[in-house]
C-alpha cells in the first residue's frame, strides 16, 4: 500500500549560524597552525617517520559537489609544500621499506579511494609536474558499473531537486537554496554513516526520483580500460578496495573473505600482476576490530590502510594491516588542513595529553 506522503512532516534544514561560526573558527585555527610553525612543533612529537594522505575525487568547484572532493589547486599546493619541506613523496612499498630504515628521509604517500575519473583528469597532471606517485584503490563494482554508490545518489538527488520525499524517514525535505542543500546532504550522509545497513534502503528513493546510479558511476568513475591504462603509468598503482564497497562489519567472516578476495583476483587478472595494497571502505567505522585485518593478511596483501588519523612510526612496520591514514580533504582550506595532518595534529588532538588547543573549536 502506498504511503500517504501528504501526512509526512516537512524538513527545511539550514546550516546554522553556530555551525558556520564553528567552521570558521576551525578554518582560521588550521591556517594559523600551519602558517605560524606551530603545526611543525606538534610534528616533532606526532609527525612520525611519514604519513599516508587520503583523497577521493578532485574538483575545480567544491560547491558543485556540495563540499565534497579536493580543490585541485589545494592538491597542488600540498604537493608543493611537501616537496619544499624536504619530504619525499613515495609509493606504499617504499614507505614500508623506510619504516624499517632509521636513516631514511621523511616521506608522504598519496592514496585515492574508489577510482574517480578526476584522479586521472585533474590529479595526474599535477602528480606528473611534481613526480609524485599515488595508489588508487578500486572496487570491482566500479569497473562492472554495478556499485551501490549511494553517496553519489544522495548528492545528485539533493542537487537536482528543490524538494523530495524520503521514505526511509517518512519525511519530505525542502532544499531550494545552496545552504539548504548542503545541510540536507550532510544530514542524509550522517544518517547512513550512523548505520551502514541503511544504504540498502535507498534503492526506492533513487527509483522514485529517477536517480540512476549506473549512470552516475559511468560518469564519475574510471572504466576498465582507463584503470589498466592508469596502472601502466609509472606514477600510479591500482590497489584493492573490496568487490562491493560495503561496510565490512555487516558481513560474516566468509562474506568478508569473499568480498576482499574476489576483488584481489579481479584486479590481478586484469592488470596482469599481483595487487599487494588494500584500503578498507569507510575505514575504521566499518570494521569489527582485527577480524578484517587478519583476513586481509591471510589473503596475501602486504598493507591495508584505515581512516584513523595520524602518522607512521617505526612500530607500524610490525603491523601493516591497520595503518593510519590522514584525511587530506577540506574544501575551505585544503592546504592548512593537510599540513596539520602531515604533522600529526589530529592524532595529537585525539590523544590524551595532546596539544592543549581547544578541541571544540577545531574538531572536524
Amino acid at each position: 500500500m502506498q504511503a500517504n506522503t501528504s501526512d509526512w512532516p516537512v524538513a527545511a534544514l539550514q546550516v546554522t549560524a553556530k555551525a558556520r561560526l564553528k567552521r570558521g573558527i576551525k578554518t582560521a585555527g588550521l591556517k594559523f597552525l600551519s602558517r605560524s610553525g606551530l603545526a611543525g612543533l606538534v610534528g616533532r612529537y606526532y609527525g612520525g617517520r611519514g604519513v599516508i594522505l587520503m583523497f577521493h575525487e578532485f574538483t575545480r568547484a567544491p560547491e558543485e559537489k556540495l563540499g565534497q572532493g579536493t580543490r585541485i589547486e589545494d592538491f597542488e599546493a600540498v604537493l608543493r609544500r611537501l616537496k619544499a619541506s624536504g619530504r619525499d613523496i613515495v609509493d606504499l612499498s617504499e614507505a614500508v621499506r623506510r619504516l624499517s630504515d632509521p636513516d631514511a628521509r621523511p616521506f608522504a604517500v598519496l592514496t585515492f579511494d574508489d577510482g574517480y575519473r578526476s584522479n586521472i583528469d585533474l590529479a595526474l597532471p599535477v602528480m606528473e609536474k611534481y613526480q609524485a606517485p599515488a595508489t588508487i584503490y578500486v572496487p570491482t563494482q566500479v569497473i562492472t558499473r554495478s556499485l551501490n554508490a549511494w553517496w553519489l545518489g544522495l548528492r545528485e538527488l539533493v542537487l537536482q531537486s528543490d524538494g523530495f520525499e524520503f521514505a526511509p524517514l517518512d519525511t519530505r525535505f525542502e532544499c531550494a537554496d545552496y545552504t539548504g542543500k548542503l545541510a540536507t546532504f550532510q544530514h542524509l550522509l550522517s544518517w547512513v554513516w550512523d548505520d551502514f545497513a541503511r544504504a540498502e534502503q535507498l534503492e526506492g528513493v533513487f527509483r522514485d526520483n529517477r536517480i540512476a546510479l549506473h549512470d552516475l558511476v559511468e560518469r564519475d568513475f574510471i572504466d576498465e580500460e582507463g584503470m589498466i591504462e592508469a596502472d601502466g603509468n609509472p606514477l600510479i598503482e591500482i590497489g584493492a578496495h573490496t568487490t562491493t564497497h560495503r561496510a565490512l562489519r555487516l558481513l560474516s567472516d566468509d562474506e568478508v573473505r569473499q568480498d576482499i578476495g574476489d576483488n584481489k583476483h579481479f584486479l590481478e587478472e586484469r592488470l596482469g600482476r599481483k595487487v599487494p595494497h588494500f584500503a578498507f571502505p569507510y575505514g575504521r567505522p566499518s570494521l569489527t576490530g582485527r577480524r578484517e585485518a587478519d583476513i586481509v593478511r591471510d589473503l596475501g596483501f602486504r598493507t591495508a590502510v584505515t581512516t584513523d588519523p595520524g602518522c607512521l612510526f617505526s612500530a607500524h612496520g610490525d603491523d601493516l594491516f591497520l595503518l593510519p591514514r590522514q584525511d587530506a580533504e577540506y574544501p575551505d582550506d585544503g592546504l592548512s588542513h593537510a599540513i596539520c595532518g602531515v604533522n600529526g595534529f589530529y592524532r595529537a588532538m585525539a590523544t590524551r595529553g595532546g596539544a592543549p588547543i581547544a578541541n571544540v573549536a577545531l574538531e572536524q
